[in-house]
């Protein structure tokens, strides 16, 4: 079975093809560190890489106080080493203080974003999904927990105040569900 986040299957979202034609490290940073899209579009070089000129990745993303929804606290997330291909992979800017994702004036507009990214969603044969900014959160963290990652350490890469907040975007998997039961009474 393929597991489905909202009405898009996660093999969908992690296909070559989709990521093809999506932006790839704005979606990378969305899958790989289940941020919401007005974190990511707020993140500047200096949240993310330690030397800008010769693509050298922090440790860890760096999601500044002021950027995140509600929180009174800077939030960091490890990068991993898929989202270390991306950032090597992408030309940012060599001043630490510019956006990551630039737009016009400024930063790249969460409506910018959402366009770009229906786009990609259309150029794959997604254009009857529902597809948001908020997938690669989603993917991200029902992945993490398909995996096994405990509800904890999942906070802690989503950010989320409480777990009853952060249990709302894990998808059940059905046979997940049945194989649990199975192992306790076969």
């Amino acid at each position: 079975m393929v597991l489905e986040i909202g009405s898009i299957s996660h093999k969908t979202l992690l296909s070559p093809t989709f990521q093809a034609f999506c932006p790839v490290l704005r979606w990378a940073i969305l899958r790989f560190t289940a941020a919401r899209i007005n974190e990511a579009l707020e993140l500047r070089i200096k949240d993310v890489y330690k030397d800008a000129v010769r693509k050298i990745p922090l440790d860890e993303v760096v999601f500044r106080q002021e950027t995140r929804k509600g929180k009174d606290k800077h939030h960091t997330v490890p990068i991993c080493s898929e989202l270390r291909v991306r950032l090597k992979d992408y030309t940012p800017s060599t001043n630490p203080e510019d956006y990551l994702f630039p737009g016009l004036d400024g930063r790249l507009s969460y409506e910018g974003a959402l366009v770009y990214l229906k786009k990609s969603a259309r150029k794959v044969g997604l254009d009857n999904k529902k597809i948001v900014t908020h997938c690669g959160r989603r993917s991200c963290i029902t992945e993490l927990s398909r995996k096994g990652t405990d509800l904890r350490t999942i906070q802690a890469v989503s950010g989320h105040a409480s777990i009853a907040n952060l249990q709302r975007y894990i998808e059940l998997d059905p046979d997940r569900t049945k194989n649990a039961l199975e192992k306790i009474f076969s």
